[in-house]
């Protein structure tokens, strides 16, 4: 079921943003669509919380610092991305940003299996498939800047938020995957996933668009209000869903599909494709495949260190002397100084008298 959640939420994503692409929303539709959404998500994920106070409370988890990250992460991940589409269209943003996600969520469970938090780390083959998906990408979005008319300057801004965009939807990956082994639900998640995002989309448009530097949206109020629910608040229910119960690397390995997708909607709508962006959009799809192909290996960890077994050797009494009792033949037996085991086997000197200890039996002393 995460599975199914998961490819028709990406799927419904990526259609209905393409369809927005093409029709030429500007930023400021961008950041309204975006408010709307987040703020549905998150009146609908608290009336349903609500209504399930029983069973939140029972999970007796705190998670306010990991829900204050995704606030942070969910906020700059899908701001890069609407101004990105807004800027230069979807694909771009969308290939960047489901190229590298996969590549930052690697990098990361590398670093937390170097520092002993993890107990797996990114085999060889994860590696080589989550580069081989950041190169073929990128050839993909440098391939279409001699397909479009909208000039280099915004391809590279949009390139530029396609990689924030990635980058951001690692994050969110991994720490909603911490907030599902914890047993948080879907819809507290919802209910507090989109603070930021609704205080970053909402200030935005309060302050750039009265001022000028913004131009106002074009959409009417309820089309963009439709646009919402179909490209963002269903699709991100069911993709929370599964990112929640399936693997941070994954779930963005599967985010590569969504190029492809996107870019037969353009097509589909009459834009011109170059030979050499569709063949990599078609490599694109069997490389993000490798990475489910490829396993982590388990971090190899060292057995406990065993504690030094000691014995205590007794020495016998001195023998008398030539010439009288010895000054230490009167005394009892007392134990010796406690001897590690690795010096036992050896000829130990004292002032002349050797004390020769074989194997486990009684010292001997001469």
């Amino acid at each position: 079921m995460p599975w199914v959640a998961l490819i028709v939420g990406n799927g419904l994503h990526a259609v209905i943003t393409a369809l927005l692409g093409l029709s030429m929303i500007t930023p400021a539709d961008s950041l309204l669509i975006l408010a709307i959404a987040a703020a549905a998500c998150a009146l609908l994920g608290a009336v349903a919380t609500r209504r399930n106070a029983a069973s939140v409370a029972g999970t007796g988890v705190s998670v306010t610092g990991t829900l204050g990250w995704l606030n942070l992460w969910t906020a700059v991940t899908f701001v890069a991305f609407f101004l990105g589409v807004a800027v230069y269209g979807a694909v771009v943003v969308f290939t960047l940003g489901a190229s590298l996600a996969p590549l930052a969520v690697t990098a990361w469970s590398g670093f937390q299996a170097s520092r002993g938090d993890a107990t797996t780390r990114p085999s060889a083959a994860q590696w080589w498939a989550v580069g081989l998906l950041a190169v073929l990408g990128s050839s993909l979005v440098a391939a279409q800047a001699d397909s479009d008319s909208r000039g280099i300057g915004a391809l590279l801004v949009a390139s530029v938020l396609g990689v924030i965009d990635g980058f951001a939807a690692g994050g969110v990956a991994i720490v909603s995957r911490g907030l599902g082994s914890n047993g948080i639900s879907v819809w507290q998640v919802m209910a507090h996933r989109y603070y930021a995002t609704v205080v970053v989309a909402g200030v935005t448009l309060l302050i750039l668009v009265p001022s000028g530097l913004l131009a106002a949206p074009r959409m009417s109020v309820g089309m963009s209000i439709g646009a919402a629910f179909a490209s963002l608040v269903v699709p991100f229910f069911l993709m929370q869903y599964a990112i929640q119960r399936l693997a941070p690397v994954l779930v963005t390995g599967t985010l590569a599909l969504i190029p492809a997708i996107a870019l037969f909607v353009e097509m589909a709508d009459g834009r011109a494709v170059n030979w050499p962006a569709l063949l990599l959009a078609l490599l694109i799809v069997p490389a993000s495949l490798a990475i489910f192909a490829a396993q982590q290996k388990p971090v190899a960890v060292p057995p406990p260190s065993q504690p030094r077994q000691w014995r205590t050797v007794y020495a016998r009494p001195f023998p008398k002397s030539r010439t009288g009792s010895h000054r230490h033949a009167a005394q009892s037996q007392q134990p010796a100084t406690q001897i590690p085991r690795p010096a036992l086997g050896g000829d130990h000197g004292c002032d002349g008298r050797v004390l020769r200890v074989q194997g486990e039996g009684p010292a001997q002393a001469r």
